[in-house]
This record gives C-alpha cells, structure tokens and sequence, in this order.
C-alpha cells in the first residue's frame, strides 16, 4: 500500500504543476482553413476601461461594454480563491494516506487491492469536482490547465480528465457584439464603416479559447472578396492570465522542497513564453516566415507547400 500512497499524493503534487507545462505552447491557432481560404486578419484590442459606443450606422448602437483590467483587489481574490482549492486538494491526498496507514496500524487490517483503489478514486473525484469548479469561476488561464489534464489521460486519473473534458470545447465564448466592437475600435479608420471591411461576419465562432476567439468571414471587394478567419484578442485579457500565471509560479515557489521538479523555473519560462503570446503582430510575421520556408525547395526554388499555409491580409 505504501507504493501506491506515495504515488498517489506525488500525483497529487504533480498536476498543479503539470497544469501550465504543456498548453502555453500551443496557442490557438491564428487562422484556420475554411473552404480553401488562406488569408486572416488578426486584431488585439488595447485595454479599454470606458463604455464604447458608435453612431456610424443608421439609428444609434446599443453601447458595448468592455471587460475592464483587473485591479490589484481582484487579482487578489483570484490568487486567494486558487490557493484556497488547490492547496487542500494536495492536503487531502496527505491526510487520506495517513489516515489509512494509522487505521492499518492500529486495526491490524490491510486494505485488499480493490479497496484500496475504490478509495482513491473516491478521493480522486473530489478533487475533481473541487478543481472543474474553480477553473469554472476562474476562467483565463486556468482554462488551459484544465485541456492539458483532460487531454493526458495518461498522466492523471481519469476522474480528472473526466471532470474536465467539458473544458476542451468552446470556452465561454464572447458576444459577437463585443466582438464587432473589439474590430470596430482596432481596426477602422476614420469613417470607415464594418460593413465597409466584411461582407459577412459569422456570428458563432469557429473556436473560443483563453486568449482569443476565431469568426469565419468574407471580406468585401475593397479588401480582396476573400474568405477569412479573424482571430480577435480578449479585452483585458493579458493582466488576467499573466496574474494566474504569477500565482502558480507563487505556489511552486512555497512548494519547492515537495514538488518533484524546479517547477519554479518552469513557470518562470512559461511566463516568457505566455508573453509572446499577446502579440499578433509578431504571430503575424512569423506566419509569413513559415509560407516563405514552406515554398521553397532544398535548393531555395519555389514549390508548392505541402501543407495549406495561412497568410495574413496586407494591409489589415
């Protein structure tokens, strides 16, 4: 039994750090191909902490508004509220195995194989329960920590990736009006209208994550008449997850001397990379640096790439 104890609260410690390893690394995608499209246009909003508002079409527009940056307090009550889960969730891995090595003691009665692991997997569901509904009131980061456990089914058990697995669909997608509003603000130019730049907007998106959410669009003939994936930055998005990420690195930190691994450093890279992430205009360029090395043969001659290249959209 001591085998199997030691292992289960090691994996107990484990998945808070494995939360973040793996997901900063794969962003959503900037565009995808839609019917033989290959261009997008991507947008990252500014913070914006007022109401918006625009009257450039006929009648007056309902006013959007716009998440706000998190303040100090709430990045706080963030912090409080994930420490306030995850930390009893690693306890109760402890105070479980000792309470069963104490009842063995002292009854004289070792558990057979199949209670002990229909103990465990009670005790894994719990924790299940309690981390699907902290990530569900958290959102932001947390969101990837949850794809990545659900994703591994071999790595955590499978009350874990259960739990979780809604989280691998559209996460909370935004309203489209936001979304319009996000465009509107970026992107327009002074008496430049929406319908001035997309013929069509699809209302429902092709994917919401964390960071961003994809649409599928035609743009009008100014622009080129073709069909696009616009890819759209969260409003304030950035000081949300950065502060999660803040927070996990505060944990692995106090957990130094139990974790199995400098996780600490781990965060802190993460953290780099998490970064680079916000910045479409440098997603852009590199988008343009992969078609430029995928259309060129061993010689430097031009080819055909063998895989369908997303292009961003000059000019937008």
């Amino acid at each position: 039994m001591k085998l199997l104890l030691s292992s289960t609260i090691q994996l107990a410690l484990a998945w808070i750090a494995w939360l973040d390893t793996s997901c900063a690394f794969a962003p959503l995608p900037a565009t995808t191909k839609i019917n033989g499209a290959q261009f997008a246009a991507t947008f990252t909003p500014d913070p914006i902490t007022e109401n918006s508002s625009d009257d450039n079409t006929e009648g007056t527009k309902p006013t959007i508004e716009f998440p706000p940056p998190l303040t100090k307090v709430q990045r706080l009550e963030r912090a409080a509220k994930f420490w306030s889960s995850a930390i009893p969730i690693v306890l109760s891995y402890y105070s479980k195995s000792a309470e069963l090595l104490v009842k063995e003691a002292f009854t004289g009665v070792e558990l057979t194989e199949d209670e002990e692991q229909s103990i465990w997997n009670e005790q894994h569901s719990k924790g299940a329960r309690t981390l699907a509904d902290t990530i569900t009131s958290l959102k932001g980061f947390y969101v990837k920590t949850a794809q990545i456990i659900a994703s591994r089914k071999d790595l955590f058990p499978e009350e874990y990736t259960e739990a979780l697995s809604d989280f691998t669909d559209n996460v909370d997608p935004l309203p489209v009006d936001l979304i319009k509003a996000v465009v509107e603000k970026e992107l327009l130019v002074r008496g430049e209208r929406f319908e001035d730049i997309f013929e069509t907007f699809d209302e429902h998106p092709l994917g919401s994550a964390s960071i961003a959410q994809v649409h599928r669009a035609v743009l009008t003939e100014k622009y080129g008449n073709k069909e696009v994936a616009v890819k759209v930055q969260r409003p304030s998005i950035e000081s949300k997850l950065m502060g999660d990420i803040a927070n996990l690195k505060t944990l692995a930190k106090t957990f130094s001397e139990t974790l199995p691994l400098d996780y600490y450093t781990v965060f802190c890279e993460l953290e780099k990379q998490l970064a680079d992430e916000f910045n479409f205009v440098a997603e852009a360029v590199a988008m343009d640096r992969i078609y430029e090395t995928m259309t060129k043969d061993e010689n430097g001659y031009p080819c055909e790439s063998p895989v369908v290249m997303p292009r961003p959209v000059p000019g937008l």
